[in-house]
């Protein structure tokens, strides 16, 4: 019984907590006027373009006879921001680009191979001229990098390509809101896709 109270007493403080920072959330929203404010979360989706390690390698490989396909699926990427004040986000940012190729073996067999690339960064994002639909940004990061080769050909083992295995980049961004908590996004920048699209949800 004692347990019981200590779990009701636990659950109320919490609940009203959250109930506390919920309202200072949508007061500051709503004296702000603006589409981000401080204590929001953001989460985005994006696929990037291009990824040009694999862009380089589909070209060199384009006119071998062994190579029948040669496939570009470039970034798939994610990352969530932490909105600290009006004017500056927090976050991280995941990317993963792969690149596959299908040839036949000096066996006469056909194989596939592929290049895989992740990337972790941790991010500053500086908000400037928002409105109430508009969330331009300057972005910047730095993280980790991976890069695979595999085949799934008997006897071929998976490598690391990694000679200096940091990750960064800096770029601009917008997020257009046309719903309170849904916008899409666009990004250009350097280290990593050159250019990036999605959706976006705000918590």
């Amino acid at each position: 019984m004692k347990n019981l109270r200590i779990v009701v007493l636990t659950s109320l403080i919490f609940s009203i907590n959250y109930d506390s920072f919920s309202q200072e959330t949508r007061t500051i929203s709503s004296n702000t006027g603006l589409c981000v404010n401080k204590y929001d979360i953001i989460v985005d989706a994006y696929y990037g373009y291009p990824y040009l390690m694999g862009v380089l390698i589909k070209k060199v490989l384009a006119d071998s006879f062994r190579i029948t396909d040669v496939h570009n699926y470039n970034h798939f990427g994610a990352r969530v921001e932490y909105m600290v004040w009006n004017e500056v986000g927090l976050g991280l940012e995941y990317t993963y680009a792969l690149l596959t190729v299908k040839y036949q073996s000096a066996n006469g067999k056909y194989y596939t191979a592929s290049v895989a690339k992740q990337r972790i960064l941790a991010k500053f994002n500086y908000h400037f001229s928002t409105t109430e639909t508009l969330d331009p940004y300057l972005t910047a990061g730095i993280g980790y990098t991976n890069t695979q080769i595999g085949s799934n050909q008997p006897g071929v083992k998976n490598k690391s390509i990694n000679i200096i295995p940091v990750a960064s980049r800096i770029g601009i961004g917008l997020r257009y809101f046309f719903t309170e908590s849904f916008a899409i996004n666009a990004e250009v920048g350097f280290g990593g896709p050159l250019m990036q699209a999605g959706i976006s949800f705000k918590l």
